[in-house]
């Protein structure tokens, strides 16, 4: 019998991609899964499945909690994904049980199962199993399975995450705003953030009596939204990975080294587009994903054929596997 823990960082300074990957891969276990979390919050709360369990880890100790339930629940596999949780920290907690850990930072950390959905590249560590690329983009399939809709007006999408610490978006409206001025083009702009990011304010200042910008704070309907928007602008995270899934071409902007990294990896792929953080630089690359249509098609088919919304199944799948032979 499955009983999977997950801890996972939950605090809205780190996004809810860590999280939304893990409920991906949640929905294909079959049994009820016990969620370790550092930060309580409602949004998580109303996600869990009904037979799920939850728990809050707080304080200095971060697996305090999880290590006084691991015999108490008789829990026989965790599933990691927290950046502040490092090698020592899992040789800590193992106790012989078996480790599943996302590492987007390519750092091999301690794991049994390690999972990067992107395109980097891991030196083989004997009895480790790597699970490493697009192929395993832990994402509902959810994304994959419905048609675009067809507009007279182009709908661009922006969102940087839920939370937004660097205020990209703020720059990223700016930008588009002086690109719709100077361009005359009718472009109907939809900006997605979280109720605890610190920019909403300066957000709805910015576009206050604008009839074609559209603020949605904890949009829980993203499939709705991309099949919708013509173009995407954000950062390469677990939102990119849906939006090649549902087909919908992104011009991607870093956020940080790792995702300069990653984004010359996906655009080497024909997966998207780099844009700077400059007015210039977002107008350009805009105006050429709006006039090129060939190349709009061409990362709709790239994004689809490389993402087909099943990563959540197979890791779910070697995870069940692992365990059952241990």
């Amino acid at each position: 019998m499955m009983r999977l823990a997950i801890r996972v960082s939950s605090a809205s300074s780190s996004g809810r991609g860590h999280f939304e990957r893990c409920l991906a891969i949640r929905s294909y276990i079959p049994e009820g899964v016990f969620w370790f979390v550092d930060y309580e919050s409602d949004y998580i709360k109303n996600k869990i499945f009904k037979s799920d369990k939850i728990f809050y880890e707080n304080g200095k100790n971060k697996f305090n909690i999880l290590k006084n339930n691991l015999e108490k629940y008789s829990i026989n596999c965790i599933l990691i994904d927290s950046y502040a949780i490092n090698s020592k920290d899992i040789h800590n907690i193992s106790n012989n049980i078996p480790i599943v850990v996302f590492d987007d930072q390519n750092t091999n950390t301690i794991a049994d199962i390690l999972i990067c959905p992107h395109p980097l590249n891991y030196n083989d560590i004997q009895g480790k199993k790597y699970l490493i690329g697009p192929k395993y983009a832990p994402i509902s399939n959810k994304f994959s399975f419905f048609e675009k809709e067809n507009s007279k007006d182009k709908k661009i999408l922006i969102s940087f995450g839920a939370y937004d610490s660097n205020g990209i978006t703020l720059n990223v409206i700016k930008s588009v705003k002086k690109f719709i001025e100077d361009s005359k083009y009718n472009l109907n702009i939809i900006i997605i953030l979280g109720k605890e990011s610190p920019i909403i304010t300066k957000v709805q200042h910015e576009i206050q009596n604008l009839s074609n910008y559209k603020l949605i704070l904890d949009c829980d309907k993203m499939e709705k939204i991309y099949k919708n928007c013509d173009i995407a602008i954000g950062s390469p995270g677990l939102s990119y990975l849906e939006r090649m899934a549902s087909g919908t071409p992104s011009i991607l902007i870093s956020q940080n080294k790792l995702h300069d990294i990653l984004i010359n990896k996906w655009v080497d792929l024909g997966c998207g587009i780099k844009a700077e953080n400059s007015a210039n630089s977002i107008e350009y690359t805009l105006k050429k994903l709006i006039l090129d249509d060939n190349l709009h098609q061409e990362l709709i088919l790239k994004g689809k054929n490389t993402v087909d919304g099943k990563g959540a199944e197979r890791i779910a799948k070697e995870i069940i596997n692992m365990v059952s032979i241990k």
